[in-house]
């Protein structure tokens, strides 16, 4: 065992293999990319052997988890996580949207780590677009079922749409938008976008409270929060499965629509050429998901994700300064190599797509 870990190795190789064992000791580790939310955060892939079987017939069997560890002073985050898995909310089994299997976890002062089942997605992350759908499909059935689920609320994060649509940066993104405007290269972004002159994009950025009072007064089921493709896994089972659940918490269905089709543009992980075909099919999964359930909510969902995606004016001012700065590439996250032009064409078409969504 390498120094630090804490979690008992036999019991995680005994999650992971589904059966017991005798000892397990690491083998290998591997850090993989991340793209973190929370500062601290690394992810790595161990891979390990147990021993099964026997004393006198032991045979060593190999087995593998992804390690997600979380140092620092702002554990909330990683605790939110753990307290989802623990609770059962993050489930491997149950209606619709599945979590991997937590196979352990470490939870100190200095430092809390999950010990999680690894998921494969049977795509390689290049989603077909009725993929998206079912994978809306699966996230309606969980919400649903999470509108009666008894929930410690000490525990959530309540400022969801806070976090997406910053208003305490309202002031600062006010300033931002008139430097770009007074630069003489702003009138060919504004046009890429479809705002000659910016006024909507001002407009979407000073609405940014009123926004958010209006997705308050919606009723509330338990979201995920966190959508975007690649925190989603589309096994080899049927199963769409859900990472990163540390900002869990409450919401108005159809907002965790958002990320899954704004976020996933943006990502690199769909193409804007695709952007109208995708948010249709999805909207129209999740919301003939719903109606199965018993909830007859289509108008109200179609409210509260056009609302949500209006909160997003950091993608439209990401936008426009990355149209004016020639040295900014790596533009769309999942694509560091896609070439700049590509890239602020399909965010144009994003950006488009979100001032359409704040106008109404």
């Amino acid at each position: 065992m390498t120094t630090g870990d804490r979690v008992d190795l036999a019991a995680v190789a005994t999650a992971a293999l589904g059966r017991p064992v005798a000892s397990s000791e690491i083998v290998r580790r591997e850090p993989l990319d991340y793209d973190p939310f929370v500062g601290g955060r690394s992810v790595e892939r161990v891979s390990g052997r147990a021993a099964v079987g026997g004393s006198s017939a032991a045979a060593w069997v190999p087995w593998t988890a992804i390690v997600k560890r979380t140092r620092g002073a702002d554990l909330a985050a990683a605790r939110r996580e753990l307290w989802a898995y623990t609770q059962g909310i993050a489930r491997r089994t149950g209606p619709g949207m599945a979590a991997p299997a937590l196979l352990g976890a470490e939870d100190a002062d200095a430092g809390v780590a999950l010990w999680l089942e690894e998921v494969r997605d049977e795509h390689d992350g290049l989603w077909p677009l009725d993929r998206f759908a079912t994978a809306a499909g699966h996230i309606a059935s969980w919400d649903a079922a999470m509108r009666a689920e008894p929930a410690d609320g000490s525990w959530l994060e309540l400022a969801w749409a806070e976090r997406h649509g910053q208003p305490n940066r309202v002031g600062e993104a006010v300033e931002i938008l008139s430097g770009i405007s007074a630069s003489p290269e702003s009138e060919a972004a504004a046009r890429a976008i479809g705002d000659p002159g910016l006024r909507r994009t001002a407009a979407m950025i000073s609405s940014t409270p009123e926004r958010i009072r209006r997705l308050r007064a919606f009723p509330s089921s338990l979201l995920h929060h966190d959508l975007v493709r690649s925190n989603l896994f589309a096994v080899a089972d049927g199963r769409t499965v859900a990472i990163d659940w540390e900002v869990i918490g409450p919401g108005p269905l159809g907002v965790d629509l958002a990320p899954l089709v704004g976020g996933s543009v943006r990502r690199g992980e769909a193409s804007g050429d695709d952007l109208p075909a995708l948010e249709q099919a999805v909207l129209a999964a999740y919301i003939s998901t719903l109606a199965t359930a018993g909830i007859q909510d289509g108008a109200a969902v179609r409210e509260a994700y056009g609302l949500a995606l209006g909160l997003r004016w950091h993608v439209v001012l990401g936008t426009l300064t990355a149209y004016l700065d020639p040295d900014v590439t790596g533009i769309r996250g999942s694509r560091p190599a896609e070439p700049r032009e590509d890239a602020l064409r399909h965010m144009a078409i994003l950006a488009r797509h979100l001032l359409e969504a704040a106008d109404g």
